[in-house]
């Protein structure tokens, strides 16, 4: 048994890694949820809650907790596949397929921790727990190579002339403290309050080759661009929970809107007056909207949902949420959406659960063309399944996986104008190097494989 616990443990901070989009380098990657038990429920835990950070959907959940003392640790293990693609066309100008031209597949590290006490007093039932989490990660990774095309034609190795790279660290983390209350058994009410934290660093770099450097007899200057930040915050959230049955259990959750404080620097130049995000101008050329890098804010969310046991003789929880998020509160370009979660638990003969479900949720991504910025609505689909157990009766531990893929179209992250000198290329007036526009963007596919695991234990 002590090697099974070994295990488990290792198993549970080793795997809490995280790799998120480059898409969201700058905004960053929202963090909904960390319990293994509810993510593979489809992250459907607006009512009830099983699980110490199902609270951090629903701060009322911790009223539905065993009494007494405990403590959950979670992570994930997070596999982003990011493959972008350029649509490849006939002499007769017919669509012939996309043809990858790189892909990035990247790992980060997080972890995330809590403890909780709750115990009856007279008629009502007090909870109460501190959390230390991620909230939003910044971290992506983003590399590619540019070659020239010499000896490409005598089925050679063509040499490299430059490496081109983003990378962006850093994220926000949450110290939550929570405190809920369940009234006669029929409501809980729920309060939390975080202290936001964090910082994000991003570079964005041109690298030259020596064989470039070559050609060009030493004339070609490295490009990096930098952005750094640090952000902090009060967040308030709160939640209840109405019992009507010991079947059936109703949940609401609201986060009011948060602008962070901002500061930094844009290459060496303070965020408050560096160069706009976007800036939109009217007819006559006078500014009527901008976005600076000094500007950070979480938008308000609202969830609702239920929670239904039905008179199974195995027993079986099927829950069901509703996330509305009012994304114009961070962009008036965005439109505000509404998430979908769904999720069943069915305990199988040998006592062993299995959880599957589904969530289908909706984020947005910006782009330029021509000095004009519109948003791009891109939705995730993610299916979801897990299990658990408990063990040396006090322990319990929690397992999910969880599948997400999404498609949106794009511009080159680096422009193939950067490149154009004569001398980098063997045939260099046949290449016709400009900038692609929004007539033949990149078809970016994203896969995101999420296994989570948590070990629980209470006294």
């Amino acid at each position: 048994m002590k090697k099974v616990f070994f295990i488990i443990t290792l198993i549970t901070i080793i795997s809490g890694l995280y790799s998120y989009s480059i898409l969201e380098k700058e905004t960053g990657n929202i963090i909904g949820n960390l319990d293994p038990h509810s993510a593979a429920m489809g992250s459907a835990v607006g009512a009830g809650g099983f699980r110490l950070f199902d609270s951090m959907v629903n701060p009322a959940n911790i009223t539905g907790l065993k009494n007494g003392f405990g403590f959950q640790g979670t992570g994930g293990f997070l596999i982003d596949s990011d493959n972008r693609s350029l649509p490849m066309y006939n002499s007769f100008d017919a669509y012939c397929g996309d043809a990858v031209y790189v892909s990035n597949v990247n790992t980060f590290a997080d972890f995330a921790g809590g403890i909780y006490y709750k115990r009856a007093i007279s008629d009502f039932e007090l909870a109460a727990s501190l959390q230390y989490r991620p909230q939003i990660s910044f971290k992506a990774d983003y590399f590619e190579q540019v070659r020239n095309n010499k000896n490409s034609d005598d089925n050679g190795y063509p040499p490299k002339i430059a490496q081109n790279s983003i990378e962006s660290k850093g994220g926000i983390n949450a110290i939550a403290f929570q405190i809920a209350v369940i009234d006669t058994n029929l409501f809980s009410y729920g309060l939390e309050v975080a202290q936001l934290t964090g910082d994000s660093e991003m570079e964005r770099s041109v690298i030259w080759t020596p064989e470039a450097q070559d050609m060009m007899n030493d004339t070609l200057n490295d490009t990096i661009n930098t952005l750094d930040r640090e952000f902090s915050a009060i967040q308030f959230k709160v939640g209840a929970n109405i019992h009507f049955s010991p079947r059936f259990d109703l949940g609401l959750s609201i986060t009011p809107k948060v602008e962070l404080n901002v500061t930094g620097d844009k290459d060496g130049v303070d965020v408050d007056t560096a160069v706009f995000v976007y800036t939109k101008y009217d007819s006559t050329g006078i500014p009527t909207d901008s976005l600076t890098y000094a500007q950070y804010i979480l938008p308000m969310n609202a969830r609702i949902g239920f929670s239904y046991k039905p008179r199974n003789i195995m027993r079986t929880v099927m829950n069901c949420d509703v996330e509305y998020i009012k994304w114009s509160d961070t962009n008036p370009l965005y439109d505000d959406a509404i998430n979908y979660y769904i999720g069943v638990e069915h305990v199988l003969n040998n006592k062993i659960p299995f959880r599957f479900g589904f969530n289908y949720t909706t984020s947005y991504g910006l782009h330029e063309d021509s000095g004009f910025v519109f948003a791009d609505e891109i939705t995730t689909p993610t299916f979801t399944a897990g299990t658990g157990f408990t063990f040396l009766d006090k322990f319990t531990f929690d397992i999910s996986l969880e599948y997400s893929n999404r498609q949106y179209e794009a511009l080159d992250l680096f422009m193939d104008s950067y490149y154009d000198h004569e001398d980098l290329w063997e045939n260099y007036y046949y290449l016709n190097l400009q900038d692609r526009g929004w007539e033949n963007p990149d078809i970016v596919h994203e896969t995101f494989i999420n296994l989570k695991s948590a070990i629980s234990f209470t006294w």
